[in-house]
């Protein structure tokens, strides 16, 4: 990647579709591609390190001591700690498993077993389901999911570099805006536990399907792969079932759509009328699939605390200077930290987009909403509390309780404005090869320093307990054996039932616990009845309901976020001494115990 190639800039049109650079020859683009990916690869193993020489073991950050008593980083030497990682990695087991018996992907038929009517989701977290299928045989279940981890970063960055591309002359400078967007602090936290974070190469995906089908389409080009690129992205989001994705997609594309409409009337120029109408018919068609799985598989309602206000104000950043302090929040959610440089470099490509980058002025406008929005419940305007008045007339928005999921949007806004400020100040070094090449190291040097600020937290590994002898024992017996429980048994609703989800993905039984959104009243009963094995008492009421749904067997978790130290350990003495169960063997935090008689 040249420092010193400079070939034409962008259109000062007032349109989001610039004129793409001269990319070079197809070898130079092909290398440039290698390049990025593997600098993305790269700060991937960095950021996560010591992952890669353990891709058997979970990764999730220890926090720093403003959230060290929050139950996200809640951490105790040898136990098992839950988490929606793990839930990320048994509802893809569930999907593959579905798509091996050509059954309905909606089905879940292994959490909240023996019911009255089967679980259900919409999370069928394509397409990195699909790199699971073929991987798990050949390398395991948690290592093939820790790949989708790595691969899902070199494709953000590799989108994000296709796009700001089309934005910048210098491929060094979109490639450093690139890693700063797939490195950004709040994507980090959220893939080690949430699966939107392994979708945020989409939206520069399809922001650069949308700019090219304008571009062609205005110089009188076939724009029909570039259509068809975008109805690939959009569909695939909406797929994936991450509900708040696709409410994100729609309203970047509908603006974009709406502005370009509004620029092509007010400057009576031709108005990209089939690319625009292609967009619209795509959006729609993804957000009708959304609701239409929606209220197939929940009825309408979900389970848990969406469409609560009092979500919002929790999650909601804690403080106005989040965007520069690396302040995790509420269990995390809070970290949408981008650092100093960035937001300046940010400021100042706002007022070049005003001033001479018409190409990105529309992205310039919409920066300050995003940013707005981002901030949750803390956003006031004039006494107007901004979130709070769109969270109640929209209803969709109003089940998104974690407005920082917004960064996938405005972290890829902020560095566009960034590295576009950078491309202005790039314009004085023009034909001053000596200077282009000193700025192109200045910028490989400044890229390397943001990374490092970008590590927010110590990185923590946990085994992925595929060979503990009490997983063993419960693969090797079967699901003929009947359901399994996992102590402690919590509400649906609560993270920490995903351990035995987890371990029920990796033995292929099917567990009474059960961490889904489905409505389902007789789980919380059920629970309830349950709930005396949490602390050692083999109820009759609990042993009944392990009759009825023909379960002998249950396993002990020790999990720090329930059990205190050494309650794990004293739960299972007492429900030995209750001459109910036996002990069938114990591996570190785990205890499987079986029904006497």
């Amino acid at each position: 990647m040249s420092a010193t190639e400079a070939p034409p800039s962008g259109s000062s049109a007032s349109s989001p579709t610039p004129a793409a650079p001269d990319p070079g020859p197809p070898r130079g683009r092909a290398l440039t591609s290698v390049a990025v990916a593997l600098a993305s690869l790269a700060a991937f193993v960095v950021l996560t390190w010591p992952l890669a020489l353990h891709p058997d073991h979970f990764w999730t950050m220890a926090g720093n001591r403003g959230v060290a008593a929050e139950p996200n980083f809640v951490a105790r030497p040898g136990g098992m700690h839950g988490g929606d990682h793990l839930q990320n990695v048994f509802i893809q087991s569930v999907i593959v498993d579905n798509a091996r018996a050509l059954r309905s992907p909606y089905l879940d038929l292994r959490e909240g077993a023996a019911g009255p009517a089967p679980l259900k989701t919409t999370s069928l977290d394509v397409p990195w389901t699909a790199l699971l299928a073929v991987t798990w045989p050949l390398v395991g279940l948690v290592p093939a999911y820790n790949l989708s981890l790595a691969l899902a970063s070199v494709a953000t960055g590799l989108a994000a570099f296709a796009w700001l591309r089309r934005h910048t002359r210098w491929p060094l400078l979109a490639a450093a805006g690139a890693l700063a967007y797939a490195c950004s602090p709040h994507r980090m936290f959220q893939l080690t536990s949430h699966f939107n974070a392994v979708m945020w190469w989409a939206f520069p995906a399809a922001l650069l399907a949308f700019e090219t089908m304008i571009e062609r389409r205005r110089a009188g080009r076939p724009w029909r792969w570039p259509a068809a690129g975008l109805a690939a992205v959009v569909l695939t989001v909406a797929a994936g079932g991450e509900f708040h994705l696709i409410l994100y997609m729609t309203g970047l594309l509908g603006f974009l759509v709406v502005w370009t409409l509004v620029a092509g009337l007010a400057g009576r120029g031709r108005v990209p009328w089939g690319p625009l109408a292609t967009t619209v018919v795509v959006v729609g068609v993804g957000c009708a699939y959304v609701l239409l799985a929606f209220h197939l598989v929940f009825k309408g309602s979900v389970a848990g605390e969406n469409g609560s206000w009092q979500q919002v104000v929790l999650y909601s950043p804690s403080s106005v200077w989040a965007l520069v302090r690396k302040a995790f929040g509420t269990q995390g959610e809070g970290l949408i930290y981008v650092g100093w440089p960035l937001l300046v470099l940010a400021g100042l490509g706002l007022v070049a987009a005003v001033v001479r980058r018409r190409a990105v002025l529309a992205y310039a406008v919409l920066a300050v909403p995003l940013v707005m929005l981002t901030y949750g419940a803390r956003t006031q305007v004039a006494g107007v509390r901004v979130y709070r008045y769109l969270f109640d007339h929209l209803p969709l928005l109003s089940l998104q309780r974690v407005p920082e999921r917004l960064m996938v949007v405005t972290a890829l806004v902020l560095v566009l404005l960034a590295v576009t400020a950078l491309d202005v100040a790039g314009e004085l070094l023009a034909g001053r090869r000596r200077a282009l090449v000193a700025a192109g190291v200045v910028l490989s040097l400044a890229t390397v320093a943001l990374l490092a600020d970008y590590r927010v937290s110590r990185n923590r590994l946990e085994p992925d307990r595929a060979d503990n002898r009490v997983v063993a024992a419960l693969r090797a017996a079967g699901d003929r054996a009947g359901p399994v429980l996992g102590v402690p048994i919590m509400s649906q609703a609560v993270t920490w039932n995903s351990s035995s989800t987890y371990l029920a993905a990796q033995s292929r039984r099917r567990t009474l616990n059960a961490y889904n959104q489905t409505p389902a009243p007789w789980q919380a009963d059920r629970v309830a009845r349950l709930d005396p094995l949490n602390h050692g008492r083999a109820a009759p009421a609990a042993l009944e309901v392990l009759r009825q749904t023909g379960t002998r067997q249950i396993v002990v978790i020790d999990e720090p976020r329930v059990f205190a130290p050494g309650e794990w350990q004293a739960t299972v003495d007492a429900l030995v001494a209750s001459g109910r169960f036996r002990l069938v063997t114990r591996d570190g935090p785990l205890a499987l115990l079986e029904l006497t008689g």
